[in-house]
């Protein structure tokens, strides 16, 4: 089954405004980390090293289509401002939730939920500190999951690890219920879908990384306040639904009912480019409302405004990334599972 449909347009801050009803403004300039070459040259070998992809009988190929995604790229363009060290280790860890996404939504089909099942229960295991290395060595994402883990002890804050883990593990119950609904050939309600995108998606860990690669650990105190609550909220929302956007052809066609637009066309009478035109529209608000809560953020305490500036530019870095990666190939023949 081929899915096409009318693409969104990105719009840049000082840019003429482009020739089309579906357009995301963008109201954070794009910027890039200056150790992206660097970057890029160690990403691609630390994820060959790993052989996250060995046990798929094509694992050269999946290993390299993974690599042509551009992880390292969009991850300097999230985290312009990062020293190397905190680039590096940020950027490995989001790359381990993108490896295991990719087989969720690509590899493992209905056929190997049981298998997919064990894995989420494997690393979350090592969230958790239950699973030993020997346990970890059967799944090799369980397996890189507990190095970076074991390393991240050594430079990250004890609370910032429990919160991290307990966004990676809502992730984790997200995706099982997803993939519950998709066997059953489901598709959840607009109710149903805002009460788990946020954590379906990965951003609150993402958002989490924020801290990591800027080395602006948040303080539990000021984690929990309503405005930095409200900010990473904002951040999930535009870009989970920018996602959707994006990847709607590949997740309609492999039969993914986890999208806003796949929800919108079903359950709201919609044609395909009203869905994404509303979409659109839902996006751009949340995106106006997010600029206006990160300049607020210089009223509070330290590290807000840098934890806001990131907000800023993981915004600006996904969006270009969505755009233009490789995962969302655009007008792609996709057999349905």
């Amino acid at each position: 089954m081929t899915v096409r449909h009318s693409m969104p347009v990105l719009h840049w801050p000082g840019e003429s405004a482009p020739a089309s009803d579906l357009v995301i403004s963008c109201p954070f300039p794009a910027r890039v980390n200056r150790h992206l070459a660097q970057l890029t040259v160690d990403t691609e070998r630390w994820i060959r090293a790993q052989g996250m992809f060995s046990e798929q009988p094509d694992a050269d190929r999946l290993t390299s289509r993974f690599i042509s995604h551009r992880y390292a790229e969009v991850h300097a363009r999230m985290w312009p401002d990062a020293e190397y060290s905190g680039l590096w280790l940020a950027n490995r860890l989001l790359i381990q939730m993108w490896c295991l996404d990719n087989f969720l939504d690509e590899i493992w089909g209905v056929d190997q939920d049981d298998h997919a099942n064990n894995v989420s229960e494997l690393i979350a295991a090592v969230l958790t500190g239950a699973a030993t290395p020997a346990d970890a060595a059967v799944e090799p994402l369980a397996a890189v999951l507990l190095e970076l883990w074991t390393e991240a002890r050594t430079t990250a804050l004890e609370h910032w690890l429990d919160r991290a883990a307990q966004t990676y593990l809502a992730y984790l119950a997200t995706t099982i219920d997803d993939r519950t609904q998709r066997a059953a050939n489901s598709i959840p309600t607009t109710a149903q879908y805002l009460a788990s995108r946020n954590d379906g998606g990965g951003m609150f860990y993402a958002a989490a990384l924020i801290e990591m690669a800027n080395h602006a650990w948040l303080p539990d105190d000021l984690a929990s306040r309503s405005e930095i609550i409200d900010i990473s909220l904002r951040l999930n929302h535009a870009m989970a639904w920018a996602n959707d956007l994006f990847a709607y052809p590949r997740e309609a066609a492999h039969g993914n009912g986890s999208n806003l637009v796949v929800i919108l066309t079903t359950h709201g009478g919609l044609s395909e480019h009203e869905a994404s035109a509303q979409v659109v529209d839902l996006i751009n608000a949340e995106l106006a409302t997010l600029n206006f809560l990160c300049n607020a953020a210089a009223a509070l305490p330290d590290p807000a405004q840098r934890y806001a500036e990131g907000v800023r530019t993981t915004a600006s870095g996904l969006l270009e990334w969505m755009g233009t990666t490789a995962r969302y190939e655009r007008g792609v023949s996709v057999p349905m599972r």
